[in-house]
């Protein structure tokens, strides 16, 4: 585990240069995912939870002033966010609901399986 220090370096030395680029290739990976929905194929969300976890917790270590310019970044990227969610609910119901209940993995698999219910 690491500690305060630790994660404190290591958001300092990844800079919001870096950040900025990162939240715009998580734009890239949820656009492609609503894309996927539409088209009505099934859509790993695994890569795109876990680099917008590392994201989000590397910005939130950074001093104001030098997550201050993130903002509008992370702004557009939950406006995305938001989209992909409506696709997945207005497709298969409750589904992406579940992964707080029951786990990712496991809501990752029904949604899977379900896929084959829907034309």
């Amino acid at each position: 585990m690491k500690t305060r220090t630790e994660t404190d370096t290591t958001a300092a030395a990844i800079g919001t240069d870096t950040l900025n680029a990162d939240l715009r290739k998580i734009e890239s990976l949820i656009a492609t995912a609503v894309r996927l929905v539409e088209e009505g194929r099934v859509v790993d969300l695994a890569a795109l939870q876990e680099r917008t976890k590392h994201v989000c917790d590397a910005a939130v270590q950074l001093p104001a002033p030098d997550a201050k310019p993130l903002i509008p970044a992370m702004e557009s990227v939950l406006t995305q966010l938001d989209t992909l969610t409506d696709n997945l609910t207005k497709r298969y119901g409750d589904l992406p609901a579940l992964s707080s209940r029951v786990g990712s993995d496991t809501a990752a698999s029904i949604y899977g399986r379900t896929l084959k219910h829907f034309p």
